[in-house]
């Protein structure tokens, strides 16, 4: 560590070094001068002569020059081994939020997030396994573990395609937007269509599943849209992007009140997405922790496309 910060002091004073090293020049050469001369030592030492003062003042000037510009290359070779750090420390940072290719494109600044808490529309997805208790009641911790890290596997790439925000994992549910902090025009029918892709994906993994006879898995998920508050949140530690908000709460209830198997959405969201998907009507439910019901939907597939 000490011989690094000794080299950046080297580099910060490259152009002082050429300065001295010319002065040093300009000594010896004068030096040289009075044991190779007979005229007056003084003289020879300040170099009257016309000529060896030109000489010396063009040294000095190519010494000053070779360290102003070997600090200058220094210093942005330094500048950009500190941006690629940045990048990647911000692309690690992404990628557990974004599919990858929209991680690269928030580093390379063609995507923007905002650093702090901005109001605005997105559509938020929850979804939990059923029965998740009974699973770890009946199987080794460390078996149930690698079930739910193969189970996520599949559920997040699933949101990827669909360019969602992993948000978090809350044990054996997951919270996923759309809208924040990459915003798409139809951000709700993504969700919905990433949560289709997401049963048909788990069907494919239970049947897997059950040739080695681990257990079946079953999903609930509940989607809602509408205003929240996107932007980090956490302690001067450590900080990590999410949303706040009643939109968020509601999606979480119509989550838990979702039969396995079965897609919640809310009336808002089912508004903004009837035109591609189907639906059964559920009616008002009332959920944990709010006054007022909440008018579901249960979508059951895509519409078939228009002749």
């Amino acid at each position: 560590m000490k011989a690094g910060k000794r080299t950046d002091r080297l580099a910060d004073h490259m152009m002082l070094i050429g300065f001295c090293l010319a002065v040093v020049y300009w000594v010896l050469d004068s030096i040289l001068s009075i044991f190779t001369s007979y005229d007056n030592w003084f003289e020879q030492l300040l170099g009257v002569n016309l000529d060896e003062v030109w000489t010396r003042i063009i040294v000095l000037c190519l010494f000053a020059i070779f360290g102003s510009h070997a600090q200058y290359t220094i210093n942005e070779r330094k500048k950009a081994e500190a941006k690629l750090e940045r990048d990647a420390a911000t692309r690690e940072r992404f990628q557990r939020l974004l599919s990858p290719d929209l991680a690269e494109r928030v580093v390379s600044g063609e995507l923007k997030v905002e650093k702090g808490g901005k109001d605005r529309v997105a559509t938020v997805l929850f979804v939990d396994i059923r029965g998740f208790t009974t699973i770890s009641e009946n199987n080794q911790a460390s078996a149930v573990l690698r079930l739910l890290n193969e189970y996520y596997e599949v559920l997040v790439e699933v949101v990827f395609r669909h360019e969602g925000t992993v948000d978090k994992f809350i044990g054996d549910a997951m919270m996923v937007i759309w809208g924040a902090p990459v915003l798409h025009d139809n951000d709700p029918h993504r969700a919905v269509r990433a949560a289709l892709d997401m049963h048909a994906a788990l069907a494919e993994f239970n049947r897997k599943s059950l040739e080695t006879g681990r257990p079946k898995i079953t999903i609930g998920i509940g989607i809602n849209t509408g205003n929240l508050m996107a932007g980090y949140i956490g302690s001067s530690h450590t900080m990590s992007y999410s949303v706040i908000g009643d939109t968020v709460n509601t999606a979480s209830r119509l989550c838990s009140s979702a039969q396995p198997g079965q897609i919640l959405v809310s009336d808002h969201t089912w508004r903004m997405v009837q035109d591609r998907f189907e639906a059964s009507p559920i009616g008002r439910i009332q959920t944990k922790g709010k006054f007022k019901p909440v008018n579901a939907f249960a979508v059951t597939g895509e519409k078939p496309p228009a002749l």
